[in-house]
């Protein structure tokens, strides 16, 4: 059992070396400032838990970029990396909460609960709920994050009369659709590969979407 654990663990860091090294040289060939100030900003998220300056690590790190190939980028950027790598895999649950953080706080999305955020579309009278990345919540915390993010959102919807459909957009759509349609929404299936790739670019598990009345919700949960 031992050597299995040991094994396991070998794989869940090879892979995120890999992926964090593919990440840097597309990065450095790319030369895409906004994605290299998407990578400044994890490194001072990470670097903030990790008790450690974000800000040395990315002066450094921008000296990087004035190498002459990838290679040495990559490499050079990796090392300066590798221990906030180490961090995220030996604490996941605290960087996931972080991760989740980030994409609420995002420009335009609203906060229902740990995991539940929304968006508007005013101009078709919809109210969209999304669902952040679960990281390692169990099952039961998600349940209770879903319930609480509905009766917070139930509050708010009946303040603002603008608001006639309420849409769930989300992997939990997709991998319980059941939760969903004792909620009360109605589920309708997959959403196309073109909106997955606009909109949950990041997001690996299949994409569905669901929705559910104004005066359904205020009926249920309020």
């Amino acid at each position: 059992m031992e050597e299995f654990k040991s094994k396991l663990n070998n794989e869940v860091y090879t892979e995120k070396y890999k992926k964090a090294k593919d990440y840097l040289f597309k990065l450095f060939t790319d030369k895409n400032q906004e994605g290299v100030e998407e990578l400044y900003s994890k490194i001072r998220e990470v670097a903030n838990v990790a008790g450690v300056s974000g800000e040395f690590l990315i002066k450094q790190i921008k000296n990087f970029f004035e190498l002459e190939n990838s290679e040495e980028f990559v490499k050079s950027t990796f090392e300066i990396l590798k221990k906030l790598i180490d961090q995220t895999i030996e604490h996941p649950e605290i960087f996931e909460k972080i991760r989740r953080e980030r994409v609420i706080q995002e420009k335009g999305n609203i906060k229902l609960s740990e995991l539940m955020y929304y968006s508007l579309d005013l101009e078709n009278g919809t109210l969209i709920i999304h669902v952040a990345p679960k990281g390692e919540l169990k099952l039961g915390e998600i349940i209770k994050a879903f319930r609480g993010g509905l009766k917070e959102l139930a509050k708010q919807v009946k303040e603002d009369e603008r608001i006639k459909d309420i849409q769930a957009t989300s992997w939990i759509v997709a991998k319980n659709p059941g939760l969903l349609e004792k909620a009360g929404f109605e589920v309708k299936g997959s959403i196309s590969e073109e909106m997955k790739a606009e909109y949950f670019g990041d997001e690996e598990k299949p994409v569905s979407w669901a929705h559910i009345s104004r005066e359904a919700l205020l009926e249920k949960y309020l």
